[in-house]
Parts: structure tokens; sequence; C-alpha cells
């Protein structure tokens, strides 16, 4: 099956209209509000390698909160017909599959990354990468890319059907069989949108926001607002590209174009 960027990108816009609203209302309560919490009372920027077990916690929370978030738009995007209510539902239910399918795929590599640093005596950060080890650390995270690029589909997989962690990677590995280029493009594509929005406008409106409450301390305004920033523009990055790979999806399985999809209403 042959896969069409362009053509995905016109049906998300499709699917955007007819269930914006719900979209971003889910990306809103699980992504965007855990997310922009979690930076005010612990801002990333301040955090030192000893991070308190509550904020881990917390932070744990808030990624699965968002990987829900994914699964819920997915099923929207897609086309089912539901209300917001039936997909989170869906979602949560369908939240351990998926994570474990994301373990199973990562795990490898992080264990590979860690028994390289165990070697050396020491944590594996770009900064502390010892020469010797640059070509090995180099090849695990160039094959680890590639095989998260080859399970692009998982999300989409755990939203529109059953089955456990084993099976959502087996077959999100064979629907992306001959489109590696046509996914990594799109990957870059939109790491391009997420540069000039998260990066480029992001950091000029959270410049404002310093300029006029002062720099940014656990708790405070500044912290608060320029969370708010940040974690907004980067949902909005995410629920595109989750839409995208949707509707990718539904191509690689022979599904129907965007004037198929259902209105996802609300509750």
């Amino acid at each position: 099956m042959k896969l069409s960027i362009g053509q995905a990108w016109d049906e998300a816009k499709g699917v955007f209209r007819a269930d914006g609203k719900a979209i971003f209302a889910v990306a809103l309560a699980l992504t965007v509000l855990p997310g922009a919490i979690l930076e005010t009372i612990s801002p990333s920027g301040l955090r030192s390698q000893e991070v308190p077990w509550w904020i881990a916690l917390f932070g744990l929370i808030s990624a699965l909160l968002s990987l829900t978030s994914q699964i819920a738009i997915s099923r929207i995007a897609i086309g089912y017909p539901a209300t917001v209510g039936e997909v989170l539902a869906l979602a949560f239910r369908r939240l351990p599959a998926l994570f474990g399918a994301l373990l199973l795929a990562i795990l490898p590599f992080a264990l590979m990354l860690t028994a390289l640093g165990m070697s050396q005596g020491a944590d594996l950060t770009p900064a502390t990468v010892p020469p010797g080890l640059a070509g090995a650390v180099s090849l695990i995270l160039l094959v680890g890319i590639f095989v998260l690029i080859r399970l692009l589909f998982l999300t989409p997989l755990a939203a529109d059907r059953g089955g456990g962690p084993i099976a959502l990677l087996k077959e999100a590995w064979q629907l992306s069989r001959g489109h590696f280029l046509k996914l990594l493009g799109l990957i870059l594509i939109m790491a391009l949108v997420a540069a000039l929005l998260v990066w480029g406008l992001g950091s000029a409106l959270s410049t404002v926001v310093l300029v006029a409450l002062g720099p940014i301390a656990a708790g405070n305004v500044s912290a608060a607002l320029v969370a708010l920033i940040q974690q907004g523009l980067a949902a909005i990055v995410s629920v595109l590209f989750v839409v995208v790979v949707c509707r990718l999806y539904v191509q690689a399985t022979g599904g129907g174009t965007v004037a198929s999809v259902p209105h996802a209403g609300g509750d």
C-alpha cells in the first residue's frame, strides 16, 4: 500500500474541522494541564540530578496521561463514532498494552547504554561519552531511532485494535514495511514545525513573560505562564503529528478517506 503524506495532511484538516474541539479538549485535559502543573511546581531548568520521588512519580503520571491522550485522539482521528467519554474510556483500557509495547521497544537500547555506562563507571550523557565509546553509542542510538520509526503506527493500532504488547509490535512493524523513508520525512517535517513553533514562538513569548514578571522560580506566576505557553505549543505540534500519523495508518490498512470519518461527538 502506497502512503501519501499530502493526502494524510488534507485528511487531517478535515478531521480538525469535524472534531477539533473534542481533540483539543482531550489534549488540554490530559497533556497540557498535567505538564504545566509539573513544570510550575518543579521547572525542568531548575531541577538537580536528585529529583524528589514525588516529582518523579508526578512526571510518570503526567507521561502516562499524555500517552492516554494520544490513544484517545487517535481513536477520533481514525474515524470511530463515539463521545469523548467513550474514547477516553477506551484509551485508559488500551494504555497498558501500548505502554508495554513501548517499554519492550525501548528497554533493550536503554539496557545497552546503561551497560556501556557501567563499564566506564559513569552515566552516559552527550557531554560525558568517552571518545572510545562514541561510535558504539551512536550506533545504538541510530538503531533505536530506526526501530521507533518503524513502530510509528503503535498508537493508532492500540486505538484501533485489541491485542497485547507483542501483537502491537508485530503488526506495527509489518504495517511500516517499505515506508521508512516516508515516515522519516514526516518526522523531519514535524521537527521543523516544532522548532518554529515551540522553540521559536515559545521562546519569544516566554521571554516576554520573564521580562514582565521576573525570572522563573518553583511555583511562581512566571513559571506557570511559561509552562502553559510551552506545553500548549508542544501539544499543538503533538496533536497535529498524531492525527497525520493516524491518517497514514488508515492508508496503510486500506481504510477510507476523511470523507468517511464520522463525527466523534462529545459528552
